[in-house]
């Protein structure tokens, strides 16, 4: 936890040393998908690098190329302003109400997945 409270900071930081404004989502909304495309162009671009150093099994540079993923992703939640601080908020709170009564984890891809409902008895088959 510190260290995600030390890269949120540090992102903090860099916007404001920089004097990055945020996005207005409130004026023209072409300006702010402008704005978003270059953002995500800064994400492609450290995934990439990220996928580099994995991919020739790198552990430490994937590491840190992946950090660098998280710092444009913090900054990009950062520059929507209230927009991005609601998402957060969404994001963990959908992810809270995840439990083991209501996901599993597969172990094949790594992901939760929700649980399948159980099917009904159906009073027409006898046993």
């Amino acid at each position: 936890m510190d260290s995600i409270t030390r890269i949120a900071g540090s992102v903090y930081d860099f916007h404001d040393r920089f004097g990055i404004p945020p996005i207005s989502v409130n004026g023209s909304s072409e300006a702010a998908f402008d704005r978003l495309r270059t953002r995500l162009a800064y994400l492609v671009e450290e995934s990439g690098e990220h996928s580099k150093e994995l991919n020739q099994g790198n552990l430490v540079d994937a590491s840190d190329e992946l950090a660098d993923v998280a710092f444009v992703a913090m900054g990009t939640l950062l520059e929507l302003n209230e927009l991005g601080a609601n998402a957060c908020q969404t994001v963990a709170a959908k992810n809270d109400r995840k439990t083991q009564e209501t996901h599993d984890f597969d172990s094949g891809s790594g992901k939760l997945v929700k649980r399948q409902a159980s099917a009904p008895n159906n009073p027409n088959i006898s046993a």
